[in-house]
């Protein structure tokens, strides 16, 4: 019984030792496996980039492709537009010649050729030819006195720097119109003249600014006008002025006082108010300005005419 058992022991690990020497060999094969998975996993990733890269560049080139498309469209639209716009300017030539033919003032002569040409036996009249109507003729247009311009400055004016009789520029900020016909645009060059520049220094005076206009360029060329003035004043420096004889007179009181007393006192007031007088009169206040940018209305002092062609 015991040598069965040996003998069937022997056999087992026979039989186990073979499939124990087998299990090495199947995880290196599993291993091989797992590398071809990756290799093919990786190759299949960088397919799937190259495709993605391709349908890109696909969908770049369908773009530019619609674009272009888009561009050959609006370009064919263009020129039926053009061509559209060509016939009607040949219809409109066209009725414009038929009208000419067939208005009154030109059939009148056409009868009257007709009725002296015809002879007795009632022979048809010779064809007529039509004549182009002649252009407009210039039209002269009066703007009469009274009539407003309306400008903007284009720098600051001030008595500081300008003095009577100097020229400044502005621009028309309102299109001159009369009787529905425009004689200067919006936008025209506009001359204008210092009438009065006074910086002042009176006791009482404060600085005062007076200009006028003497030109206009209008859709003739450019024209003399003359308009009346705009003025400006400074803020009064009156108050400043009294103040600061106040102040002259008490200094010169109080000096008088200390050298002669009473009397040098009334003498040294005396002699402070000249002085405070004296110091105002010099002393000039703020100047008179026009801001650039301003806009200012004159009026026509005589009529402009302008021949309007």
């Amino acid at each position: 019984m015991q040598k069965t058992l040996w003998i069937l022991i022997t056999a087992a690990a026979l039989v186990v030792v073979p499939a124990c020497k087998k299990e090495p060999a199947a995880d290196v094969q599993a291993q091989q496996q797992v590398d071809e998975a990756m290799k093919r996993l990786e190759e299949a990733e960088r397919q799937a980039a190259e495709a993605r890269r391709q349908l890109e560049e696909a969908q770049q080139r369908a773009a530019q492709a619609e674009q272009q498309r888009q561009l050959d469209e609006a370009r064919r639209k263009l020129e039926q537009a053009q061509k559209q716009a060509a016939d009607a300017r040949r219809q409109l030539e066209q009725a414009r010649q038929k009208a000419a033919q067939t208005s009154p003032a030109g059939a009148a002569p056409a009868e009257g050729a007709q009725s002296a040409a015809q002879p007795a036996t009632g022979s048809p009249s010779p064809a007529t030819t039509s004549v182009a109507p002649a252009p407009p003729a210039p039209k002269p247009v009066t703007a009469p006195a009274g009539t407003q311009i309306v400008i903007r400055t284009n720098t600051t004016l001030s008595t500081k720097d300008l003095k009577n009789g100097d020229t400044f520029t502005a621009t028309l900020q309102q299109p001159l119109v009369v009787d529905g016909v425009t004689i200067a645009p919006r936008g025209a060059v506009v001359e204008g003249v210092v009438v009065e520049s006074d910086p002042g220094g009176r006791v009482k005076g404060v600085a005062q600014l007076s200009i006028a206009l003497r030109s206009l360029q209008t859709v003739e060329g450019k024209v003399d006008i003359q308009t009346g003035s705009y003025a400006v004043e400074a803020k009064s420096s009156v108050k400043k002025d009294v103040t600061r004889g106040a102040i002259m007179t008490g200094v010169g009181a109080a000096v008088g006082a200390i050298a002669g007393g009473g009397r040098g006192a009334a003498v040294g007031a005396g002699v402070g108010a000249g002085a405070g007088t004296a110091t105002a009169m010099a002393t000039r206040g703020e100047p008179a300005t026009i801001p650039a940018e301003s806009v200012l209305t004159f009026q026509l002092k005589t009529p402009v005419t302008v021949t309007v062609h």
